[in-house]
């Protein structure tokens, strides 16, 4: 049972610092050190900032590497210029090795991102399931709700084991630390790394990072789309590898995906702040977002869909509508 209202008082209020993260869900003590040490705050933020710096001083050699091979050094280019110079690729990204790398590179994060996207159905599946008995309901749509919003006893509960937005979420977590790797691919095919690659980067870290942190019910839509959005990325990426002429159509099309995946993915998340459910532990009305350290994720991650959207629509106009280079 559930209704619609105003988001619990707590919502807005500053978050508590006394609120312990999460117990670690791994028995194996590497692990569980790694995780406990990745929900400090220091780490995705100082990765982040590193990250976001060395971008921004790396990209102005890279651009000099350009002009100079287009032998441009003195003049000063306009930016719709520089998006045209052709790439100056380090001596690196010319070896056999590296091409290979590159593809095998896609192809893992192509077919963790499908893992990923199939075990969270599971994880739904089966929670959907548990919940049906535990609030005797008949409703799929009642016994989501209770999935989504129920931590204790819904997809982040533990006793699924590797069938946990615990774990997965986790683990994708950490995948957008690896996903770094993309940007230095850029870099050493000798092109600049746009402000949309960095800030996608850099955000995603601390978003995944406050949701699982936090244990925010809306954290699911981050992983089950992004999950979804990035298989078929990754897949296009691999293809391109392999020199597969793929054509334009199906990147306009996954470039509109991703920007489908933030509008909706973003309004679906607040809506989680709306919605109200009946705990028949407590035989009262709880709110999907319990408390204000479940909702700064969600603010987070509002605040970071917000620019990274219109960052995906001016790529989209600028390569789409105005005919824009590749």
């Amino acid at each position: 049972m559930h209704y619609f209202g105003l988001p619990h008082s707590d919502f807005f209020k500053y978050p508590s610092t006394s609120l312990g993260p999460p117990s670690a869900p791994f028995e194996n003590a590497l692990l569980a050190a790694v995780f406990d040490a990745s929900m400090k705050v220091s780490m995705p933020l100082t990765i982040a900032i590193v990250y976001f710096s060395v971008v921004h001083f790396v990209n102005p050699l890279v651009i000099a590497r350009q002009k100079k091979k287009a032998h441009l050094e003195n003049e000063k280019l306009t930016e719709t210029q520089l998006k045209r110079l052709a790439p100056a690729p380090f001596h690196i990204a010319k070896s056999p090795l590296f091409k290979l790398f590159v593809l095998l590179h896609n192809v893992f994060l192509c077919v963790y991102s499908v893992w990923t996207f199939v075990s969270m159905l599971q994880c739904f599946g089966k929670t959907v399931a548990s919940m049906s008995l535990r609030y005797n309901s008949q409703s799929r749509l009642s016994n989501f709700v209770y999935a989504v919003c129920d931590v204790e006893n819904g997809v982040f509960n533990q006793d699924f084991m590797t069938k946990n937005l615990t774990i997965l979420g986790w683990w994708f977590y950490m995948s957008k630390f690896y996903e770094v790797i993309d940007t230095i691919i850029i870099l050493l095919k000798g092109k600049p790394s746009s402000l949309l690659q960095s800030y996608h980067h850099a955000g995603a870290m601390m978003c995944m990072w406050s949701g699982i942190r936090y244990r925010a019910p809306p954290i699911w839509i981050f992983v089950v789309f992004n999950s979804f959005i990035h298989s078929l990325m990754y897949f296009y990426f691999s293809l391109c590898c392999i020199r597969v002429r793929v054509p334009v159509i199906a990147k306009r099309i996954l470039t509109s995906l991703q920007i489908c995946q933030f509008v909706f993915g973003g309004s679906l998340a607040v809506f989680h702040a709306f919605v109200w459910y009946y705990d028949t532990s407590s035989n009262s009305y709880n709110n999907c977002i319990h408390n204000a350290e479940q909702a700064m994720p969600l603010m987070i991650n509002v605040a970071y869909l917000t620019p990274l959207t219109m960052l995906f629509a001016a790529f989209y106009i600028e390569s789409y509508i105005k005919g824009g280079k590749k």
